[in-house]
């Protein structure tokens, strides 16, 4: 059998285990960790039966609830009480400089999208009252489509932005 095939198998099964392991050890029921993630009673079910596997941050979200990485949920043995105790020490949250760090993201993201919307709107807007003969010039089209482009970069620059931020918040919210 291949190594990594084990190495997967090993962590799957560490995964299902560490997470009813867990759950029991802060008294709660599928349902009650399922309602602190976001998530309903089957799929906790399913993560403990070994049945699915919790997207990444479905994991990250559970792993910070119990304040274990998730290198550790997946590939640590929990149930050695010593492996727990360090697991559990050597987790950090984060601090409230840095959560209001998170916050100054996430507000200038939605400023920045506001600001390129903003624009594209006025260039849109500028375009339309333009005589005609400029509209149609050979260069008035390739700066139309230069500015397309570029607002089209900026678009995806700020889905990427949003998305890890989005990804990064998940991993702090339990």
């Amino acid at each position: 059998m291949d190594m990594d095939v084990v190495k997967q198998n090993t962590s799957t099964i560490f995964l299902q285990q560490n997470i009813r392991l867990l759950r029991k050890g802060l008294k709660l029921s599928q349902e009650e960790l399922a309602n602190r993630v976001g998530l309903n009673r089957g799929n906790i079910a399913s993560y403990e039966n070994g049945t699915a596997e919790p997207k990444i941050c479905n994991l990250l979200k559970i792993a910070n609830l119990f304040g274990i990485s998730i290198i550790d949920i997946t590939q640590k043995d929990l149930s050695d009480t010593e492996v727990l105790s360090e697991a559990s020490s050597s987790y950090q949250n984060l601090s409230s400089n840095e959560l209001e760090l998170m916050g100054q993201f996430l507000r200038r993201a939605e400023e920045l999208e506001k600001v390129f919307q903003s624009i594209h709107t006025c260039f849109l807007f500028k375009a339309k009252s333009l005589d005609e003969e400029l509209k149609d010039s050979k260069e008035m089209q390739m700066v139309a489509m230069k500015f397309e482009e570029l607002f089209d970069t900026c678009q995806e620059l700020m889905h990427n932005h949003r998305s890890l931020i989005d990804f990064v918040k998940c991993r702090f919210r339990p």
